[in-house]
């Protein structure tokens, strides 16, 4: 039952941060095109048992996304917040190599190749122009961090 407590927390965490979130803009419409640069914060939430030294960390990341056909691609960055990306830093660009929008939901899916991880990012379109939600990061199979995200789409696009 240990093991499973970390997950039972995101997914409560999860649950949390879709009912917060307030009413959608997308309900009922089709797929909105996220196509554009995107910028905002991550915050690593307790408990953070897997991300050591890393509580509380505010970081500022980007996604450059191109929407085509159903799928999402595109670029990732993060940069130092109160703290330096994770990896020592190492991990300040990846690659979105696939993502979905449904209805006001939006997932991704980033590998950054430093440490060849991966994070998901699950969100929930609140208005044409920003997004919020949850994310983890994985290696090998292991929860390395979880938090909440943040992006609003760039002005002018």
């Amino acid at each position: 039952m240990k093991r499973f407590l970390p997950l039972i927390a995101v997914v409560f965490t999860l649950v949390a941060i879709h009912a917060s979130a307030g009413p959608s803009y997308a309900q009922g419409t089709s797929a909105t095109d996220v196509s554009g640069n995107w910028s905002g914060t991550t915050r690593v939430m307790p408990p953070c048992s897997f991300s050591s030294g890393r509580c509380n960390a505010v970081n500022n990341i980007t996604f450059a996304l191109k929407y085509k056909g159903d799928r999402i691609k595109g670029k990732y960055t993060c940069a130092y917040g109160n703290l330096i990306c994770r990896n020592g830093g190492a991990d300040n660009t990846g690659k979105v190599v696939s993502g979905r929008v449904s209805g006001d939901q939006i997932r991704l899916s980033v590998v950054l190749p430093s440490d060849v991880s991966n994070c998901y990012y699950n969100g929930r379109l609140t208005s044409p122009t920003t997004i919020h939600g949850g994310y983890m990061c994985y290696q090998g199979g292991e929860l390395l961090e979880e938090g909440i995200w943040d992006v609003k789409r760039a002005s002018g696009e």
